[in-house]
């Protein structure tokens, strides 16, 4: 009779432990894929609030006069029909035209989003902070990228000087950014971008500074029409998209097994296998240089997207 009241007391006691262990390790999940999140949407907050924008006649100004007359000259060449010698010279001791991409340094200060379903990407200049251990680039500004690589939320980092390129065009040499891998277990990524337009808030699913798509989108203008010359000239004078008022960030983190993501240390992949549950979180960030100078609440925020 003892020994059956003991065994009782046992196994609900080892029944209690287990349901203990068990809370412990679902609230531990929890914990860590908050702290993922928190981690995320403070790192994206800091870099979009620090964010840098020109627009693009207000910098390469001399290496477009010599691309300009680059391409003038290039035609004429065509036309004259030498366009070999001009390019690339008549022999070996001229190298023909001097490379335009040599004038002057090319920057680039634009900001993209590109839209990819649930794995968008995002790339914008900010003003640099000193962490101590990145180095400060150029006039103190980096170009940062956020994308998805599979379940990798990763930020790369790298200065606004376009690669060199050859008298055609071409990329001579590429550039390897910094990479930071912020969250693993990413399942979403999904980006749009707000602004404020015929009196509502709006929203795109990907942007482009350099753009006139959002907030002046282009007119269908009629050839036929005897103002064509003066609405196509107010046409190109109208402003471009510039930066949206805010980015609204979607994420999805997912659970994956511990023990598995050891293995995988190992094992290629092998952590892919053992998936949990997912989890949404969303936030606004507002971009301080926009336009506008407020933001709608997420609750007021669900106008239609484009």
């Amino acid at each position: 009779m003892g020994l059956t009241i003991f065994s009782l007391v046992v196994a609900s006691l080892y029944t209690t432990f287990r349901v203990g262990m068990k809370s412990y390790e679902i609230g531990q999940k929890e914990i860590n894929r908050m702290q993922h999140t928190r981690v995320i949407f403070e790192t994206v907050s800091r870099d979009l609030r620090s964010v840098y924008y020109l627009p693009e006649t207000a910098y390469n100004k001399n290496l477009r006069q010599a691309l300009n007359k680059f391409r003038q000259e290039m035609m004429k060449a065509e036309m004259q029909g030498h366009l070999e010698e001009f390019l690339y010279g008549e022999d070996d001791e001229d190298d023909g035209t001097p490379n335009p991409y040599e004038v002057g340094i090319e920057i680039d200060l634009n900001f993209k989003g590109e839209n990819n379903d649930q794995m968008d990407s995002m790339t914008f200049v900010r003003y640099q902070y000193n962490d101590g251990i990145t180095g400060i680039q150029p006039w103190g500004l980096g170009r940062i990228t956020y994308q998805l690589e599979e379940d990798e939320l990763v930020r790369l980092e790298e200065d606004v000087i376009e690669p060199m390129k050859d008298i055609d065009g071409t990329v001579i040499e590429e550039k390897i950014p910094r990479r930071d891998v912020l969250a693993r277990g990413v399942t979403k990524f999904d980006l749009h971008y707000g602004f404020f337009y015929n009196e509502d808030w709006m929203e795109a699913e990907d942007w482009d500074s350099q753009a006139k798509r959002y907030r002046n989108p282009a007119m269908e203008i009629d050839e036929e029409d005897p103002d064509y010359q003066d609405k196509l000239k107010k046409e190109e004078m109208k402003p471009k998209d510039g930066l949206p008022a805010f980015v609204r960030i979607d994420l999805d983190i997912q659970d994956f097994d511990e023990r598995e993501m050891r293995k995988g240390s190992q094992k290629k992949d092998t952590h892919k296998k053992k998936k949990g549950k997912s989890q949404s979180f969303t936030t606004l960030v507002r971009i301080p240089p926009a336009l506008e100078n407020y933001l709608p609440s997420l609750e007021e925020e669900e106008e239609d997207e484009y």
